[in-house]
C-alpha cells in the first residue's frame, strides 16, 4: 500500500535510537514497525484472556518450581552416583 499521508513525531535521540533498533530487531523499516504497531490488537482487546493466563501461572508457579527443585536434587544425585562408579573424588 502506498503512502498517502506523512506523519511526523517529535521525539529525543534516545527514544528514536530504541525505536530504529526495535525495528531493526523485527527486520522491518521504522516506518513499516510503527504501521504494524498501531495495526496490532489492542492490549485492551484480550485483557480478560491475559489476566485469566497471569492468574493460572501465579496459581500453578509454586508447583512448578518444586518440581524444578526436585528435579535438580534428582540431576544431583545421580550425577554423584555416576562420579562414585566412574571413581572420580569428591
Amino acid at each position: 500500500m502506498a503512502a498517502t499521508a506523512r506523519l511526523v513525531v517529535q521525539m529525543t535521540p534516545v527514544e528514536k535510537r530504541a525505536l530504529d533498533l526495535r525495528a531493526k530487531r523485527a527486520g522491518t523499516s521504522t516506518a513499516e514497525f510503527v504501521r504494524r504497531r498501531l495495526n496490532a490488537d489492542d492490549l485492551d482487546d484480550h485483557r480478560e484472556e491475559i489476566e485469566a493466563l497471569l492468574s493460572t501461572l501465579e496459581s500453578t508457579a509454586p508447583a512448578i518450581l518444586k518440581s524444578i527443585d526436585a528435579l535438580e536434587a534428582d540431576t544431583r544425585e545421580f550425577s554423584a552416583r555416576l562420579d562414585a562408579l566412574a571413581g572420580i573424588p569428591k
